[in-house]
């Protein structure tokens, strides 16, 4: 989580407290079972469920989390690609397409 919360601080977006919210969300993320909803949140950590929506109803900026994520696992010298599936398959009930 160290990582985390100093690509947060290099953002300078954040102040501290919403540095450590943002650190035990990522961290409550990965060892929650089930889904991923603030009462199952508040019971994997030590922050209530008033917490975690006080902190979601402020704005944060993922495309720039992910961009220096991504800065900071990859090497500059390497090339890139960014590759998105766009497809959506339509399906109703009986009728789902592959499936007799």
């Amino acid at each position: 989580m160290e990582i985390v919360q100093s690509l947060l601080s290099k953002m300078g977006i954040f102040h501290k407290p919403q540095i450590k919210a943002l650190t035990t969300l990522f961290a409550t993320i990965l060892i929650a079972c089930g889904k991923v909803n603030f009462t199952n949140l508040s019971r994997y950590s030590q922050r209530t469920e008033r917490s975690y929506r006080r902190q979601f109803k402020k704005q944060f900026d993922f495309a720039q989390f992910n961009a220096e994520v991504i800065k900071a696992a990859t090497s500059l010298h390497h090339s890139m690609i960014a590759v998105m599936d766009c497809s959506f398959i339509a399906k109703s009930g009986k009728k789902t397409f592959g499936l007799d």
